[in-house]
């Protein structure tokens, strides 16, 4: 049953798109998007036939518009297809809600009972949420205490839990400890743990797990093959993506528009490197169903694979299998991609969109097809993210903080979370290894440290941070 209707779906050109685990305050599904307010209330816009928006009722939506019963929300993430699509929301107390399509259970209510639901409901069970991640049918969250948990359409064994059965609600994912970052692919998984390999399970038609197999499922978490020193994942429809701590971007799976973007269209069931990438930003990466993005430490944006309806945001429909470079467009500090359109947003709160539009999943009021990203001057200031960075040894956390502004103009601000700032010693180098002074260093109250970079050029740098026998490097955009 499951091969005939992944068939289906092949034969009749139904497509997902997966949004990627940037900071989240943006995410694109199949056809309709999602956007953190600065209020952190939740705005929705595109397809809505089955209640993806979240306001009540089924009808598209151009125009941002609200969200109903949400607030208090940091991160949001949106799947599904056109036709059966869902929403999710974390909420600052570690619960997760979501909405939209429930045909397989995947919004965690103990219930598929309607099919669909068009305001927010609680996923059951979860607490402690720090992550989360809506695939094509299924959900995936990410707790404070490194598991991971999944639930929805499991026809692949995307739930991760060594069987075949949908599940209702949230179910822990089998032999997974020490995870800090997840993607949902629409019907595979990533898991990154905190000692740099990554982790897949789910559909492998095209060699997407990346375990030098293709055909065979995994119904539990395998290793991806010869990766390590990874700082990020995302899935997408058939493919998936990670970065290295080098700046260096590796993909792996189906390649049909050369969406692994080495320079051929052959699939692979291993990662290979995409070409001429460096210097690329870990926490400003998306893959959207058959398209990726990326942006480098000089503030361009690049990007490759399927560009049919000028996803790609070169002024071209032109598929693309190495990157190239976006026009008239540089510095977002949020990227996400659904199918065949990709937003973004500014330190200045502005969304941007290209790609298709035909359900007004830009967000700018109309249902026009944008070939470069264009900015939506009807949407809410988008909410800015700090950049949360933790030290792991022997799978114990040992120094929380963030980072936040990242990218910075100036001032940056180093809030150690339940550690002494004092305990730590704070260096900056560029990607050379030089290493720079700060312009002046202010001890604020609540164990804040405030850096003046104002006197360094634009560009990527990295920021050590060393102390208690521990250090770790975390990469700093000067804008």
């Amino acid at each position: 049953m499951k091969k005939n209707y992944k068939t289906l779906i092949l034969s009749t050109s139904f497509i997902v798109g997966v949004q990627c685990i940037n900071a989240q305050s943006i995410a694109c599904g199949g056809w309709h998007s999602l956007g953190i307010c600065n209020d952190s209330t939740v705005k929705a816009f595109g397809e809505n036939a089955t209640g993806q928006i979240g306001n009540g009722n089924t009808t598209d939506q151009s125009t941002p518009t609200t969200v109903t019963g949400l607030s208090g929300i940091k991160a949001v993430s949106a799947g599904g297809d056109q036709l059966e699509a869902h929403s999710m929301a974390l909420k600052s107390n570690g619960t997760v809600w979501c909405w939209g399509s429930n045909l397989y259970g995947a919004l965690g209510n103990a219930s598929t009972t309607g099919t669909y639901v068009t305001s927010p409901v609680q996923a059951l069970i979860l607490t402690n949420a720090i992550s989360i991640s809506a695939g094509g049918w299924h959900s995936l969250a990410l707790k404070s205490d490194g598991t991971v948990w999944c639930w929805g359409w499991n026809a692949d064994g995307q739930v991760g839990d060594g069987t075949i059965i949908d599940k209702t609600i949230p179910t822990q994912v089998s032999g997974l400890t020490g995870i800090i970052k997840i993607s949902a692919g629409s019907y595979h998984n990533l898991a990154l743990k905190n000692d740099g390999t990554v982790w897949a399970w789910g559909d492998n038609v095209n060699g997407q797990i990346g375990d030098g197999t293709t055909g065979t499922d995994r119904t539990t978490p395998v290793q991806v093959s010869g990766l390590t020193n990874v700082v990020a994942v995302a899935a997408g429809r058939f493919f998936s993506l990670a970065v290295k701590n080098d700046g260096t971007v590796w993909a792996w799976g189906q390649n049909l528009y050369g969406q692994l973007g080495n320079g051929n269209n052959t699939d692979s069931n291993v990662p290979v490197q995409v070409s001429g990438l460096s210097g690329i930003s870990s926490a400003v990466v998306a893959t959207g169903a058959f398209h990726c993005h990326a942006l480098k430490s000089d503030g361009t944006v690049w990007s490759w694979g399927r560009n049919t309806y000028g996803n790609l945001g070169d002024n071209t429909l032109n598929n693309s299998n190495v990157p190239v470079q976006m026009l008239s467009f540089n510095s977002p500090i949020g990227i996400a991609a659904g199918t065949n359109f990709s937003l973004f947003y500014k330190a200045d709160g502005s969304l941007w969109g290209t790609g298709r539009n035909a359900s007004g999943q830009l967000g700018d009021g109309t249902v026009n097809q944008h070939n470069v990203a264009s900015q939506s001057t009807v949407m809410c200031s988008v909410l800015q993210q700090p950049s949360s960075v933790s030290i792991f040894k022997n799978n114990l956390q040992i120094v929380d903080f963030n980072v936040s502004p990242n990218p910075t103009t100036g001032n940056l601000f180093l809030n150690f979370k339940n550690n002494n700032l004092k305990d730590y010693t704070v260096t900056i180098y560029n990607s050379i290894g030089q290493q720079f002074n700060f312009n002046s260093i202010v001890i604020e109250k609540d164990n804040v440290l405030n850096l003046d970079l104002s006197n360094l050029s634009n560009g990527l740098y990295i920021l050590n941070i060393s102390g208690n026998g521990s250090k770790f490097s975390h990469k700093i955009i000067k804008q």
